[in-house]
């Protein structure tokens, strides 16, 4: 059986982007002593929700397979992205503190995610009149 509900989509969009996030993270520690490496990071999941939104309100009108619903953009447009201060002597701009604080932020949206879920389970659990 196939349920297709809206929350649990963005949800799904929400756990993507926060996996893809944690990935570029990722990277930026692993290259933190990488001369010249630019720390990188990933748009909001809102900012891509809503330009993902804009994008489908201004369209025509098409089957709902052509065009994604939620963020759609999991992978995100990657840009660099440098604390103020951080550049070291050889280039390097990745701040560990900085990587932390957003790791912990991905951490935060991705047990969101977790949380739309289950409370979405529950929800239709009590519909079934399943609840335990």
């Amino acid at each position: 059986m196939k349920i297709d509900i809206g929350i649990l989509q963005m949800a799904q969009d929400l756990a993507a982007h926060a996996s893809s996030r944690q990935s570029v993270i990722a990277q930026n520690i692993a290259n933190a002593d990488t001369p010249g490496y630019k720390a990188r990071d990933m748009a909001t999941f809102a900012d891509s929700f809503r330009e993902t939104t804009h994008i489908r309100a201004s369209s025509h009108p098409v089957r709902a397979g052509h065009i994604a619903l939620g963020a759609g953009n999991a992978s995100g447009d990657i840009f660099d992205s440098a604390a103020f201060g951080s550049e070291s002597p050889n280039g390097n701009t990745v701040s560990l503190e900085d990587q932390l604080v957003r790791a912990a932020d991905v951490k935060h949206q991705h047990d969101l995610a977790l949380g739309i879920y289950a409370k979405s389970i529950n929800i239709l659990r009590a519909g079934m009149g399943r609840i335990r």
